[in-house]
């Protein structure tokens, strides 16, 4: 067994294996992993390459592999319809080093600035007022996604606790089963906060992140930045501007409150994925899951 399947047996995901994946993923294209630096770790590596400058994206495992090739649809699409947004490293992708997809980006010049709410807002409604491209081939909506997966996944999570996230998802399941929505489906980014816009030098804010992109009701995205501004993430000035960019408030919608409390489950799960990366990883997620436990008791969240 070489090098990279003996640490994909022995450990789950991490930033350690993700840079073994990405050794070899930069040797299949001609780039260098030396003095790669490691943005982010969720769902996905994300490493900032320097030699060619391009950014790698790691998935989990080869279960995501359609998603990563859905992310390259969504890319040229976006492209077509001239939204700015990533565009792709021009190499054959998606490619498996191992057991992980992987996904290679044109780097974005990055003023390093965090975008603005109002910026996520504009992004979101010419995204949701493209024409939509059957040959992209967007998936229906799966509001809970890869939620159970995480849950049978979960490392350093004890029987206790993932009895009651599992109660909590089935609560959830059956609120979001009786919603009917007021507005008619359009492609979704499915991610949408403004860590997936990149501020650039020229005054651009660029749309990240494609994987989560499929075919449902607007609300859903829009519920993201709603739920980050009732949880202390956003100024009420900032989310009047997202609201104002986009031309709707969600939070008018009688729904809302249901797509809120999934948003803090999904943040929750997604953190409990990283509990093991550091101290404070793991008192985030206590501290998210106190708040599911006891949704009038709620502390400020920290994010990742």
């Amino acid at each position: 067994m070489d090098e990279l399947a003996t640490e994909e047996a022995s450990q789950p995901f991490s930033s350690t294996a993700a840079a073994l994946v990405l050794r070899e993923a930069c040797s299949v294209v001609g780039a260098s992993s030396t003095n790669a630096t490691l943005m982010r770790l969720g769902e996905n590596a994300i490493f900032s390459v320097q030699h060619p400058s391009l950014v790698v994206r790691i998935a989990r495992s080869r279960g995501h592999l359609r998603d990563a090739e859905k992310e390259v649809r969504v890319a040229r699409w976006l492209e077509r319809c001239e939204v700015p947004a990533a565009r792709l490293y021009p190499v054959e992708q998606p490619i498996l080093v191992g057991a992980h997809p992987v996904t290679f980006w044109q780097k974005v010049a990055d003023t390093g600035d965090k975008a603005s709410a109002s910026a996520l807002g504009a992004a979101l409604r010419l995204v949701h007022d493209c024409g939509i491209d059957d040959a992209v081939g967007l998936p229906r909506l799966d509001i809970f996604g890869r939620v159970g997966d995480r849950l049978s996944k979960a490392a350093n999570v004890s029987p206790k606790v993932l009895d009651f996230l599992h109660s909590h998802l089935g609560d959830l399941r059956t609120a979001y089963a009786a919603l009917s929505f007021p507005s008619p489906p359009v492609a979704l980014h499915g991610d949408a906060h403004v860590k997936n816009l990149i501020c650039t030098p020229d005054n651009e804010a660029i749309l990240i992140d494609f994987e989560a992109f499929c075919f449902g009701p607007p609300e859903v995205d829009l519920s993201v930045t709603a739920t980050e501004y009732e949880i202390g993430w956003h100024s009420p000035e900032d989310y009047h501007a997202f609201c104002e960019a986009y031309g709707a408030d969600v939070r008018e919608w009688s729904g809302f409150q249901v797509l809120r409390d999934i948003n803090l489950f999904k943040m929750t799960t997604w953190l409990m994925q990283n509990v093991g990366e550091s101290d404070l990883h793991a008192e985030e997620f206590d501290r998210r899951l106190a708040t599911l436990r006891h949704p009038a008791v709620r502390s400020q969240w920290q994010p990742f």
